[in-house]
């Protein structure tokens, strides 16, 4: 019984091991660069602003025992839902995360730090690559390919260029190589076999992992499914109409399986507030260089060698092949028209991430064609090599990118007619194991190209480096001491407003409360905050993004920013903030008119009552503002001051007065003239204005007085399509407001303009005595002296969110937008805030009994298929 064990053991333990070797081979390259020039293996764009913040972030709040919510997640908010776009529900990360927790114990890692997780990235790289390989080889195999073959399509599958590209940018994106070939062996044990249990077990992983791929997985697993069980092929044995029943109800059992994270994921897409993507999507894309999918895509590169096994039509007898083939000519033809890549990303904006298909299925055909290659006849052999020499060499010399793979392609050739043309049965065979050796050569050196042209371009490869990471453009050690001397300061609660230029997530790697996230999803009600209700304006737009509040001094106060720290020479200070520490490259400003973190007070205003945003401020300083209640209070309107003001254009002509603006090259603009008195009575205003550009078609600047705010152009995937804009301006000293703007036409209205004198936020009152103490999920605050009326607490509302008032459970409100309130009465001494996901222990059950039906459902079936066969 031992020794069976053992041999059970053998098989997969070597796999195992060829498929690391080849994964380490793959990686060689990156390796190499790492240790010779400190190169990261993570994109320096979204990988080091998103992905190794969000990791790390991560690792410490699951490690914590912290699992939901936080404070610290961007303004406070449900991490686990809002980041299962990305890692929070990772099967993968989650194995990552317990391997980092067990070694840290011996070898006492510095995980706190971006660095550790820039490496940690070549080590998790290298294992999925394994697993993936393993993954595909079964797969393969499964399909009767042979072991050298399935072990070499892997290969080219797990180490290809769109799995580099993918790893470098987006981490959790090659999630699918592994996932992927796991869905496709389920389908096929079932089909051939009538085994079900890699089924449920890859579906249940599949809408675990990533709600997003799992879309995309189940696109192509239907249409996987269709075209098998409308073509069946000879190793088929269960019928087509047990397939649909069973596999249904596998489905539904894997779904069921993945509920306690799967449903959290699908919730926050619902509930992420973004624009309709309404831009035309042409039929097909333009056919330039990034068209073709054989030389230097930025994107994949499709091996000439599927071209021969294309044109060698006497395999197309054998099933596998033939599918193979077939599924390779629709994917390529498919990747040529974004109709797809919309289908794929939801019918929304058209995007590439589909195209690992194309790799999967060329790489399976090339398997395929190696296994059958000495079959083949010299003069098909011969033909089928012509397209594949005329597309490459001719990419070669019209594109003008020098890749050293290409020589490759007459060796390999050569290589392969000495396996047909030799008749010594051990001199053919050495010369296919050297036609193998040399195809995975050559896969190595196609990826390693391709990632020194694209993926570590010029513009990009000075920033992957170790040394960029502990700079002061990123994550500088005066930065850390920094934020460290500040949060000795800080009480529970209290933020610091600031982030290393424009990487918003400096917050979660630096490891304090902030004010910015920059992130795909988000919840929709702060996007509703920021664009619709306080029109706060972000200075480099984009939908992903949240962060400061362009200097507006109430919304400091009120979101309880006690600090900022801003470079020397960056001047947008909000009023009331003063400095306080200067080194000469950083400057530390305190806020002197800090609002409670806790403040009970029974006047309301409802938001249907209030119309501009600096009536929204003034009215959650006096009190808070409901969606659901009645006003209690009247608030006095801010008077539009545009009509006591000149507005006169400046190197540009109204087409339209207050409509539309011709604005002349370079640039040009408007400016608006303030009288003495209203220059001497307010020390902010606010310009309200609507601007969109109409032409021409290009990314844009509007300046105010110094204050550059970049937008992006027309068409782009990710601008918000918020254009009714409000800038804060610091009243200036020479009566002027100067509004820039990047040359074209627009339309362009100047809606309304706004003092502040800062009443509001002078009679704040504070003298209600409390204290807070933060634990993540379960927030405290305790009261010495309360009245009748309702707390409200800049702690971020969620569904979900519930409350203790002196052990009693109370209903807990939306306030201010964002902000959470209860009811309280005059001897109310503490209030408790606790936040689990929306329906979570219900989804926790159904992922249990979907693990216990999945159980008797295997048995009771295994057993009645015994019987049948007996």
């Amino acid at each position: 019984m031992k020794r069976l064990n053992f041999q059970q053991l053998k098989q997969p333990l070597i796999i195992t091991s060829i498929a690391f070797l080849l994964a380490v081979i793959g990686h060689s390259f990156y390796i190499y660069r790492f240790f010779k020039d400190g190169t990261i293996f993570t994109g320096p764009n979204d990988g080091l602003e998103q992905m190794l913040p969000m990791q790390l972030y991560l690792y410490h709040k699951f490690i914590s025992g912290k699992f939901f919510y936080n404070l610290d997640f961007g303004l406070g908010g449900d991490f686990y839902t809002d980041l299962a776009y990305y890692y929070s529900t990772s099967i993968i990360f989650f194995i990552n995360m317990i391997a980092i927790r067990f070694l840290d114990f011996f070898f006492n890692f510095h995980v706190d730090t971006v660095t550790f997780w820039a490496k940690n990235a070549f080590f998790i790289s290298v294992a999925k690559s394994t697993a993936g390989i393993v993954a595909s080889y079964y797969y393969f195999r499964k399909i009767k390919m042979n072991p050298i073959s399935a072990m070499l399509s892997s290969y080219l599958f797990l180490t290809s260029a769109i799995y580099f590209r993918f790893t470098l940018y987006w981490s959790f994106f090659s999630d699918v190589f592994i996932f992927l070939p796991l869905l496709l062996l389920g389908i096929e044990r079932y089909i051939q076999n009538e085994k079900k249990g890699i089924f449920i077990i890859a579906t249940a992983c599949i809408f675990i992992n990533n709600f997003y791929f799992a879309y995309y997985q189940v696109l192509f697993g239907v249409v996987y499914f269709l075209l098998r069980n409308g073509f069946r092929s000879e190793y088929d044995t269960v019928p087509r109409l047990k397939q649909w029943f069973h596999f249904l109800i596998m489905a539904v059992l894997g779904v069921m399986i993945s509920a306690f994270a799967f449903f959290y994921g699908a919730k926050s897409f619902i509930q992420n507030d973004r624009v309709p993507y309404t831009q035309k999507i042409p039929l097909f894309d333009p056919f330039d260089q990034n068209a073709n999918i054989f030389y230097d895509n930025y994107l994949l590169i499709v091996l000439f060698i599927t071209l021969q096994a294309l044109l060698t039509f006497k395999f197309y007898h054998h099933y596998f092949y033939r599918f193979f083939a077939l599924m390779s000519i629709a994917l390529m033809l498919l990747s040529f028209t974004p109709f797809i890549d919309s289908i794929f990303n939801g019918f929304s904006a058209p995007q590439k991430r589909w195209h690992y298909l194309i790799t999967f299925f060329t790489s399976g055909l090339i398997g395929f064609y190696i296994m059958k290659f000495k079959e083949i006849s010299i003069q098909n052999y011969l033909y089928s090599l012509i397209p594949g020499f005329v597309i490459v060499f001719m990419s070669h010399y019209y594109i003008h990118k020098a890749v050293t793979w290409v020589w490759f392609i007459p060796m390999i050739a050569i290589v392969g007619l000495c396996v047909l043309i030799v008749h010594n049965n051990k001199t053919k065979q050495y010369f296919y194991y050297g036609l193998i050796v040399l195809i995975i050569a050559f896969n190595w050196d196609t990826v390693r190209v391709h990632n020194k042209l694209d993926n570590y371009n010029p513009g990009i490869d000075k920033r992957a480096k170790l040394s960029y990471i502990e700079s002061s453009v990123y994550d500088s050690p005066l930065q850390r001491q920094i934020v460290s001397e500040l949060k000795k300061k800080l009480k529970p609660g209290e933020r610091i407003d600031w982030r290393v230029l424009e990487q918003d997530n400096t917050p979660m790697y630096q490891n304090f409360n902030g004010v910015s996230l920059y992130s795909s999803i988000f919840d929709g009600s702060l996007t509703d905050f920021y664009y619709k209700q306080l029109k706060i304006n972000i200075k480099e737009e984009s939908l992903s993004r949240y962060s400061t509040f362009n200097s507006r001094s109430n919304l400091e106060s009120l979101m309880n920013v006690k600090y900022l720290v801003r470079k020397d020479y960056q001047t947008d200070i909000p009023e009331n903030f003063k400095l306080i520490g200067n080194n000469g490259k950083y400057k530390i400003y305190e806020n002197t008119k800090m609002v409670p973190f806790a403040r009970i007070t029974n006047r309301i205003t409802n938001s249907n009552d209030l119309t501009t945003p600096i009536d929204r401020e003034h009215a959650m300083l006096e009190g808070f503002v409901s969606d659901t209640m009645p006003s209690t209070f009247s608030l006095q309107p801010s008077t539009n001051l545009l009509s006591e003001m000149k507005v006169i254009p400046s190197g540009a002509q109204w087409l339209n007065q207050n409509i539309s603006l011709k604005v002349n090259p370079p640039s040009g603009g408007l400016i608006i003239e303030i009288p003495k008195h209203l220059q001497q009575k307010y020390k902010d205003f606010y310009v309200e204005m609507y601007v969109q550009l109409q032409s021409p078609v290009t990314n844009h600047q509007i300046n105010i007085n110094n204050y550059a705010n970049n937008r992006l152009f027309q068409t782009s995937k990710y601008r918000t399509h918020q254009d009714d804009l409000m800038y804060r301006v610091k009243s200036p000293d020479n009566g002027k407001i100067l509004i820039g703007l990047t040359a074209g036409t627009y339309k362009l209205t100047v809606k309304g303009i706004y003092g502040e004198d800062y009443t509001s936020l002078n009679n704040v009152q504070k003298n209600h005595d409390y204290q807070f103490i933060d634990k993540g999920n379960k927030m405290t605050v305790k009261l010495d002296h309360s009245q009748n009326g309702y707390l409200v607490v800049p702690i971020t509302y969620r569904d979900g969110m519930y409350a203790k008032v002196d052990g009693k459970d109370v209903k807990v409100e939306r306030a201010n937008y964002l902000m959470s309130a209860v009811k309280v009465a005059k001897d109310t001494k503490t209030v408790e805030f606790k936040y689990i996901p929306p329906y979570f222990y219900l989804m926790v059950c159904i992922s249990l009994l979907g693990i216990i039906i999945s159980f008797i459902y295997i048995r009771a079936t295994r057993k009645e298929r015994i019987e049948t066969h007996v």
